[in-house]
């Protein structure tokens, strides 16, 4: 996938994200329209990655007009409402592990247990890491070895909300057994298609600190080109580095803002998709600004020197610190 096209499409599921925010039911449907109707118009759909998105909301249309209406809300066990500055979805097999990760990397305590499909629901916690809140999905895990279709297809469901899905293998066990295993289930639900997905993808590698684990972590980096983050549930600073590695699935970054002659506002960054430029960050401060716009300056990695002045094009990356200037009335 091209940059260009890969950049176009992190934004626009990023809109996608806000536009549904707390929608339900017919409500939902219209807006899901709405953006199909978009795409289309856009001309979006002769793109490969957006006839993926495409299908992706058509499926999801289709799954809401299914559901029997009912009088008052049902309790939906696979139901999250979107939180946090993004959603990473957790996909493996039962008894990977998953549960036991949701509680040492979030603020949730969540049954575990040393048998298969001790979740049994969807269950979401927050991960903090540098400014950003990742909201983390655990997701009950597949039985490989039986039709389990129903809930396969609730899981789906689920994952098909998130920004990034990180299948979770287990270290101590069979290797080839799961990765194609959650392989064929991606590609059959159609999130990946032709090898293509508008999904970042990668892989949590699991109880590292079993006998055996360093072999099957070498067997698991042969099989796949998908980024592996190996972790042991003892180890912080492993722990450490998977919080690192779920920011970065996000591909966001955070910009951070200050007045003229003020101080810079750190602790609540804008986070916007990689590729974010001044225009972006001016428009979500306020549409006035944009219209008032004289210039910007920038401090960070994106400009040669501090406190360089920028137009609206600048694209700005990772903990820059933006100042706006416009014009007086």
């Amino acid at each position: 996938m091209s940059t260009n096209r890969y950049t176009k499409l992190k934004w626009y599921r990023f809109n996608i994200a806000r536009r549904i925010r707390n929608l339900e039911g017919e409500e939902l449907i219209a807006e899901l329209e709405d953006i199909i109707e978009d795409i289309k118009e856009k001309k979006l759909d002769k793109l490969g990655v957006f006839k993926i998105q495409l299908q992706e909301l058509e499926n999801m249309i289709a799954e809401l007009k299914e559901k029997p209406k009912a009088k008052g809300r049902q309790y939906d066990p696979f139901y999250i409402p979107i939180s946090g500055d993004g959603r990473i979805a957790l996909f493996g097999l039962s008894n990977v592990g998953k549960s036991t990760l949701m509680n040492a990397i979030t603020n949730t305590d969540v049954k575990t247990g040393a048998y298969l499909h001790t979740t049994r629901e969807a269950l979401a916690g927050t991960c903090e890491y540098e400014d950003i809140r990742i909201q983390i999905v655990d997701l009950p895990g597949f039985l490989d070895f039986r039709e389990d279709w129903n809930t396969s297809k609730q899981i789906v469901r689920v994952t098909r909300t998130s920004d990034a899905i990180m299948m979770v293998i287990d270290l101590s066990m069979d290797i080839d057994r799961q990765y194609n295993f959650l392989m064929k289930q991606l590609e059959d639900s159609k999130l990946i298609v032709n090898g293509e997905t508008p999904y970042k993808l990668s892989i949590i590698a699991t109880k590292g600190d079993l006998v055996g684990s360093k072999e099957r972590y070498q067997e698991l980096l042969s099989k796949t080109d998908l980024p592996v983050c190996p972790i042991t549930i003892k180890s912080e600073e492993s722990l450490e580095k998977l919080r690192e590695a779920l920011f970065q699935q996000l591909d966001v970054i955070r910009v951070y803002t200050k007045k003229p002659g003020g101080r810079v506002e750190y602790g609540k960054p804008f986070v916007l998709p990689e590729g974010t430029i001044v225009a972006d960050v001016t428009k979500r401060i306020h549409t006035s600004f944009l219209q008032n716009f004289r210039y910007g300056r920038v401090w960070g990695t994106s400009v040669d020197h501090e406190g360089q002045h920028v137009g609206l094009e600048h694209e700005l990356a990772d903990k820059d610190v933006l100042e706006i200037v416009v014009s007086r009335k």
